[in-house]
């Protein structure tokens, strides 16, 4: 495997995926912001590997995501993302979209762009969310070969139309 390569399945660790949810019946905020953590597990679907430093990658990732200071709307949502990882002389790149789905089954869409997230929509008491967000990451050891688990915070503003 080329260091390009290595790096850029490194960055897959740190990939950004933001979460809303909360018990049953609650109503969504029009708008807000909010810090939450989110905890992923991402595996590759494949390489290609394009000379040196020079790489790309398919990655499918799951977490949850967890919310220790009450904000209830960004605790325990579970979180199912694809997106292309790519290096190109040295730097990376990742663009990609997730779903992110509460307990009522209720989801969030939302599209990855190297270290943003954006709201795109969402049905139930989401339909109609926008809104960013910006995130980072920390490495966790993986549970098995060929997966990469990450620990990542993030900070959203969010609008319902």
């Amino acid at each position: 495997m080329n260091a390009a390569l290595a790096a850029m399945i490194f960055g897959a660790s740190l990939s950004p995926f933001s979460s809303v949810s909360w018990a049953q019946n609650n109503v969504m905020p029009q708008q807000g912001s909010a810090t939450y953590v989110a905890y992923y597990l991402n595996h590759v679907l494949s390489t290609m590997d394009m000379g040196e430093k020079n790489s790309g990658a398919v990655i499918e990732g799951f977490g949850i995501t967890r919310s220790d200071n009450g904000q209830k709307p960004f605790d325990k949502l579970s979180v199912h993302c694809l997106f292309f990882e790519g290096a190109r002389g040295g730097q990376y790149s990742e663009t990609g979209s997730c779903t992110e789905t509460d307990t009522d089954g209720d989801m969030i869409y939302l599209t990855v762009a190297t270290d943003t997230q954006t709201f795109t929509g969402g049905t139930g008491k989401y339909k109609g969310i926008s809104g960013t967000g910006t995130f980072s990451g920390h490495p966790l050891r993986p549970p098995a070969p060929g997966t990469f688990a990450v620990e990542v915070e993030h900070k959203v503003n969010w609008k319902l139309k």
